[in-house]
């Protein structure tokens, strides 16, 4: 089909944008219409402002936090282990639940979450065994980490520490309406955030929140990332389509009934009549309508039947090329014979138009006069049932001519796979790769900040404190890991101090007390930060301008990034694909003449250690750089290491 575009004054093929799906009312209906069409694969969006916390993908993010905060909980736990992040099918979580729910020691229910426990301790030997076993040690693994980490991280941090460990989101973005469902994690992100925000705090008190929301029916809608220029069907109500044309609109669930609660309920009210109600009979026991209540209710059908009418004309009166009407009844077929019998010609009588019970009604009573421009097509439910068990079996026909295509000719197959492919460098390539798998590789050397000598400032000590060389590899390792977890612990502080309320030692500590009250922190992560190193820090001149732009409302911290970068630049390979990076810059901030980037260091390194850091870091801050750039489309005129060992700045080239 093509239409006609106005402004270019030509035909074009129609295309899903210019389609238009009508409906009296969206709740209900465009989830169906939405679930329907994504599984035929073609993109469509509906402006809803119900559905969000029935959405499988905020739902399951739900489930997950509701297990960090208790884990005992079934029926969260059953929902998030069938969902992608546990793996779980129904036959397996129902062997789970069968055999380990019991405690044969003292015959108690143990819950859900204690039969996991349960098998994990005593699982079978068995092939399908060992894989729920997997599946089921994977998922305690994540969720115990996810229980600790949720001592200190705020909502929102704990929801991305989700995604990142289980890459729910990109799931979820791989799934038919994949941009809505991102939208509405995203959505939910914003309000971790939000909550943040007031007097409460925590992962308790934000469930406890949700759900007084879903209590009282307090709903959102989806989220919708689609927009007039997306190449998506649009569902959207005859209400809003008020005013607007569309190339193609379908017309749908016009068979549905006319909402008349308003006329059955025991006291009806009008503005001219008064009141009227039900006459009561106490002694026969007997309730009937009045008469003025009758009068009411008849008048209150035709009120509304009018402005049905007038909403069936702006739906009507929508389509520039083609309006397409759909409606289902049980008795389709006494409607067309009892309507479609009416005399053409003339305005319908005003008893008949009346009588009508849903737009149905009202299309075909004037089907007969309009036979020239209204074409009604009777489909019965069996002839759908019929064409869709053609097409079932037509695919299973396919199916089985495949099978047996490989199985008559095994013999070509080495012939195919010994074929060169001549884009073979790119397969060696990972689509995605973070910073820290790019030091593993060699690209970058550690920056795990694996040592950390710093000047101790703290009260009167003034000595410098170094880490003795352990005998054995074990105390080797303790050391890296104290040194690993102090720069964790000075980036996190850095993140949540406010920088515009720094002037002196005094303000630094009244903000470590404040982050340790607020339980951002572990205790012993806040214990690695002193004060003194800090501020050095903030009497350097960096740190003067992150302050005024921190006041300025133009200082971010660790933001997150995601940038492709041709697998060359990076000598990965001898290929042009690219290569998706991700990283999280610790901060950046905006002058008049462009953006800034800072990153801190705490590598252990001599007084004249600038030229290492350089060395190590300068591919990488360049990265950082470009990712900035393209993500703000502003310029980078600056790029700076902040070392904490050095206690000073050192400018970064990065010649974009």
């Amino acid at each position: 089909m093509k239409i006609f575009n106005g402004k270019t004054g030509e035909y074009e093929p129609l295309k899903k944008k210019d389609i238009v799906i009508l409906l009296r009312s969206l709740s209900g209906w465009s989830e169906e219409f939405l679930s329907v069409l994504g599984a035929a694969g073609i993109p469509a969006y509906a402006d809803s402002r119900t559905g969000y916390f029935t959405a499988v993908e905020v739902e399951t993010v739900l489930n997950m936090l509701a297990l960090i905060d208790n884990p005992m909980q079934d029926i969260p736990l059953a929902g998030v282990l069938k969902s992608p992040i546990g793996g779980m099918k129904d036959r397996e979580l129902a062997i789970v639940m069968a055999e380990f729910k019991k405690n044969p020691d003292r015959g108690e229910d143990v819950g859900f979450y204690g039969a996991v426990k349960r098998y994990l301790e005593k699982h079978g030997e068995s092939e399908e065994d060992a894989v729920i076993y997997r599946k089921l040690a994977a998922f305690q693994n994540l969720l115990t980490t996810l229980r600790e980490e949720s001592m200190y991280l705020p909502v929102s941090r704990l929801i991305y520490r989700i995604f990142d460990l289980t890459g729910y989101d990109k799931y979820a973005a791989a799934m038919p309406a994949g941009k809505t469902r991102q939208a509405n994690l995203a959505m939910l992100v914003q309000k971790a955030e939000d909550y943040e925000k007031t007097s409460y705090q925590g992962l308790f008190d934000f469930i406890r929140y949700i759900e007084k929301l879903k209590k009282y029916n307090t709903d959102f809608g989806e989220a919708s990332r689609s927009g007039e220029h997306d190449d998506a069907v649009r569902i959207m109500s005859i209400h809003k389509s008020k005013g607007l044309e569309f190339p193609v609109v379908f017309l749908a669930g016009c068979g549905k009934k006319f909402n008349r609660q308003d006329a059955r309920g025991r006291i009806l009210i009008d503005e001219e009549l008064g009141i009227a109600a039900d006459f009561f009979d106490p002694e026969k026991k007997v309730k009937a309508p009045t008469l003025k209540k009758n009068v009411l209710a008849r008048r209150s059908n035709l009120e509304n039947m009018g402005e049905e009418l007038r909403i069936l004309y702006v739906a009507m009166t929508r389509a520039k090329e083609k309006l397409i009407i759909t409606a289902g009844d049980k008795y389709m077929d006494s409607k067309l014979e009892k309507w479609g019998g009416i005399p053409a010609g003339g305005a319908l009588p005003f008893t008949i138009l009346s009588a009508a019970s849903s737009y149905l009604d009202w299309i075909l009573m004037a089907s007969s006069g309009a036979k020239n421009t209204l074409d009604v097509k009777n489909v019965p439910v069996k002839e759908l049932l019929v064409e869709e068990a053609k097409n079932q079996e037509e695919k299973a026909k396919i199916y089985l001519e495949l099978e047996q295509l490989r199985k008559e000719q095994p013999e070509e197959i080495p012939g195919l796979i010994g074929v060169k492919y001549p884009y073979a460098a790119d397969l060696a390539l990972h689509a995605k790769m973070s910073v820290s798998e790019l030091k593993e590789q060699g690209q970058f050397v550690d920056d795990a900040e694996s040592a950390f000598l710093i000047k101790n400032v703290r009260e009167k000590e003034d000595s410098e404190i170094i880490d003795k060389v352990s005998d054995t590899a074990a105390e080797e390792k303790a050391r890296i890991k104290r040194a690993s977890d102090r720069g964790t612990a000075y980036h996190r502080a850095l993140e949540l101090i406010h920088f515009a309320e720094i002037s002196g030692y005094d303000d630094i500590v009244k903000e470590l007390d404040r982050i340790r009250e607020e339980k951002r922190m572990q205790e012993t992560a806040i214990d690695m930060v002193y004060p003194g190193v800090l501020m050095k820090f903030f009497h350097s001149d960096i740190a003067a301008r992150m302050k005024q732009a921190d006041r300025n409302g133009k200082l971010r911290k660790e933001s997150q990034f995601v940038v492709g970068i041709p697998a060359r630049e990076m000598n990965k390979a001898d290929s042009d694909a690219l290569i998706l990076l991700q990283g999280i810059i610790d901060a950046w901030f905006e002058e008049d003449d462009g953006l800034v980037l800072v990153d801190y260091k705490t590598d252990r390194v001599k007084e004249d250690g600038e030229n290492i850091l350089l060395d190590r870091y300068q591919i990488q801050l360049f990265y950082y750089a470009k990712a900035l750039a393209q993500i703000t489309g502003k310029k980078v005129k600056e790029a700076v290491i902040y070392s904490l060992a050095l206690q000073k700045e050192i400018p970064v080239p990065i010649n974009l």
